[in-house]
Order: C-alpha cells, then structure tokens, then sequence
C-alpha cells in the first residue's frame, strides 16, 4: 500500500532533477552566447565610460573583472559537466542517495559563478542587462534549493516577468514612441502595405502589455498554465520576427534572450506536474539556513520590481522591457568642439533642428558600436556618461545637457532640466544615490590630488 506513494515521490524527484539540470545548462548556454555576443563590455576592450554602481574602487576593483570572467568561466564549465551528468548517468541509478551527493557540487559551483557575476555587475552597470540579471536570480534559486523547490521558484520569477513587463508598458508614453516602434516592425512582416488609422494603431499597441499581463495570470493557474505557455510561445515568436533581420533588425542577443524564454517555458509550463518540492525532498539533508537565505532573497526579487512605479528600482531589473516611462538623457556639444572627441564619438554626433549650433551624441548608437550592447537605460547611468564626456574630452562649458523626467503615466509629459555648465551639471549627478562617477574621472582626480 506504501509503495505507490513511495514510487510516485521518487518519480516526481528524479523528473525535477532532469528538470533543474536542463535549465541550469540552457541557462549557462545563455550566459556564454550573451557574454560572446557582448564580449567587449565584458572585457573593457572599449571606449564606453564604465560608471560602477558603488563606486567604490578600493572595494570593488574594475582591474580585477578578467579574474572574476576566469571564475566564472571555470565554474560554468564545470556546471556543464556536472549537468551532463545529471542528464545522461546519475539518472540511471536507482538510488538516489549517490545523487544528492553531488547536490553540493552543484550548489557550490552555481553560488562561485553567481559572486563573480554580481562583482563585474557593480564594476560596471552597463552589465546589469535585462539577461544578466534574470541568470543571477536563477543562480540564486539554483545555489540555495533542491530540484524541485528551483523549478517552482524558477516558475514564480518567470511569471513576475511577464508581469511587471507588462505593467512597466501600460502608460501613454509606450503608446506614443516605443510601441509604434513594434507595430512599425509587425506591419513591415506583411507581404501587402496597410495604412492603419491612428486610433486603430492605438488599439493594437494596446494589445501589446494586455496579452504579456494575459500570460502572467494564465501562467498563475494549473488548470489555464498550458494556454499561458502556448500564448508565451507565440509572443516570442512574434518578438523573434518583429526584432529579427526580416522586421527592425534588432541585435542578435536580443533574439537569443527570445530564443531562451521558449525552451524555458517549455520545460517549467508545458509538463503537468506541478506539485509542491517538499514531498519528495523531506528527507534530503540540506542547509536550512541556506534555504531561507534563498526565500528571502527571491521574495525580494518577487517584489522590488514593484518599486520602479515609484523610481527606486532601476528599469531592467525591474523588467520595464521595451518601456518608455524612465527618464531621458541627451546631451548636445558645441560643433566646434567636436574635434576634441574622438573620431569614433564623432561619428556618433548629429545635428539637430533644435540646437543648431550644436551635435547631439547619440548614447545609445556610440554603446552598441563600442560593446555590442545597449545603453544601461537608467537616467543615472546616462548622467553619468554624458558628465564622462564632458570631463574626459575637455568640452567644459560647450554643451547642453537635457534631462527629461519620468512620463506621466496618463499623459506621457516630462519636467525637463537644462544646464550648460560643468559645475552644475556635476551637483545635478551628485543628486543620484547611486555613484555617477566614471572610472576614468576617477582616476583623473586622484592624479590631480
């Protein structure tokens, strides 16, 4: 009579197990095709001020970041080893006492590469992109819980994903820039030219954060979580061909990260078994401290995404994906001191009806030709950039620099800032809790002392 229930738990075990492996390895896949795509951000091969989070340098070393990338590299490859063991010989065995074993090998080698990910994150906070951040949390689930506990935290952020994703779009600000964007990039699929009216094109960027909202709850139910996950597949379907070379022609790595999200739900949503961890796994030996440390952390990370409606939580993190609410930067330079940058910044200044007499320095164009990746979109991190140039290049007074404010969320407006002058623009970037001061200034300043 024992024995079904017995069975059925074992069985239930080594399924999470197979589980939690495939997704650690499809996950370190992601991390080494984002990494390999992005690699000059990550090495410092560029140009592009690097502006630490802390700014605590005697801390938190920007010389030490190859270290950290050899860490985690070593740990990576190793996790890849220990899941193809997983995969393909631990689950041969019928007692699984040898496999929880191991358990501690994988927990130690997830927690070393999550350490090393987090110190070249606050070395630099143009690498806390959106895919950076989900592997961290994961690698939290996946060092601090056993399989099946993983699969259903793993799950929860996921389903947060969709959720504050969309939520981070539902103002007028989406639906004036941001979203015309994507159905600019959908009509541009279809074989036949269509001229929308604009309360129609209205309606149908409208849909866009509905059906991301429509996936979270699907998602939140067993008995609709295979409709959420059918209808997350085809959004990333339509994102991989709207973003792709055939629609806007967005960078690879964004595809990649839209590529991931339909192994991933196919493995957490697709199956039918989704039953509580602590039955199969009462009985593991384990960390109990540990395991609270992890709740914890991820309730948190549940949670403080919801603070970016009130601009504390920064935009990524906070998975505003493709929003257009956070605050602008530009920053415009006198044309006849557009010799003292660089040709490669140069190339990156246009002219502009609004200030004639100056050239606008694209941000987001200089990042993506200098580390392959995006501008971190955060207001604090632009400042930042733009008072780099302005130090770096000696501009000094020749420049403008415009801030724009949160967008109402229900009229899409912006308070805007204007300043000319070093001295003010630096006590305007001294307002920022976060540090705003780039490595290289940093180091200009303790040469001056």
């Amino acid at each position: 009579m024992d024995d079904e229930p017995r069975n059925s738990s074992a069985a239930f075990e080594r399924q999470s197990q197979s589980d939690c492996a495939l997704l650690s390895q499809l996950t370190l896949i992601l991390l080494f095709f984002q990494v390999a795509f992005t690699w000059p951000l990550w090495i410092n091969s560029h140009d592009y001020p690097r502006i630490s989070l802390l700014g605590m340098n005697f801390l938190i070393r920007p010389d030490l970041d190859i270290f950290w990338l050899i860490v985690m590299g070593c740990a990576g490859s190793g996790l890849i080893i220990e899941n193809i063991f997983r995969l393909w010989g631990g689950f041969r065995q019928k007692n699984l006492g040898e496999h929880h074993s191991l358990s501690s090998v994988f927990h130690f080698l997830w927690m070393i590469l999550c350490i090393a990910l987090l110190f070249v994150m606050l070395t630099n906070q143009q690498r806390i992109q959106a895919w950076a951040w989900q592997i961290l949390l994961y690698g939290i689930c996946f060092s601090t819980f056993m399989p099946a506990e993983t699969m259903i935290w793993i799950r929860r952020l996921t389903i947060s994903i969709y959720f504050y994703s969309a939520v981070s779009k539902l103002d007028a600000s989406f639906l004036q820039s941001h979203g015309q964007v994507l159905l600019d990039g959908t009509l541009k699929l279809l074989p036949f030219e269509i001229a929308l009216s604009e309360s129609l094109r209205t309606a149908i960027v409208c849909s866009f954060p509905l059906v991301e909202l429509l996936i979270a709850i699907l998602l939140c139910f067993r008995l609709t979580r295979r409709w959420g996950w059918r209808l997350s597949l085809v959004l990333h379907l339509g994102l991989i061909l709207i973003l792709g070379p055939f629609g806007l022609n967005h960078h690879v790595p964004v595809l990649i990260w839209n590529a991931f999200f339909l192994l991933q739900n196919s493995l957490l949503f697709a199956g039918g078994n989704f039953q509580s961890g602590e039955n199969g796994e009462k009985n593991v030996s384990r960390s109990r401290s540990r395991e609270l440390l992890g709740r914890i952390a991820m309730a948190i990370a549940l949670m403080f995404p919801a603070t970016e409606w009130f601009n504390l939580c920064d935009v990524w993190p906070g998975w505003g994906l493709y929003a257009s609410r956070g605050a602008k930067v530009q920053i415009y330079i006198e044309r006849d001191d557009l010799k003292k940058l660089p040709t490669d910044v140069v190339q990156h200044c246009f002219r502009t009806a609004a200030n004639p007499d100056h050239a606008r320095l694209d941000l987001f164009r200089w990042s993506f030709a200098e580390t392959n990746a995006p501008a971190y979109p955060e207001d604090r991190f632009l400042t930042a950039v733009a008072l780099a140039v302005i130090q770096n290049y000696g501009v000094k007074d020749r420049f403008v620099f415009i801030y724009s404010g949160t967008a109402n969320r229900w009229t899409g407006d912006r308070e805007e800032v204007e300043i000319s002058d070093l001295k003010t623009l630096q006590r305007f970037a001294e307002g920022f809790w976060l540090n705003t001061q780039s490595v290289k200034a940093e180091a200009a300043e303790n040469l001056a002392d």
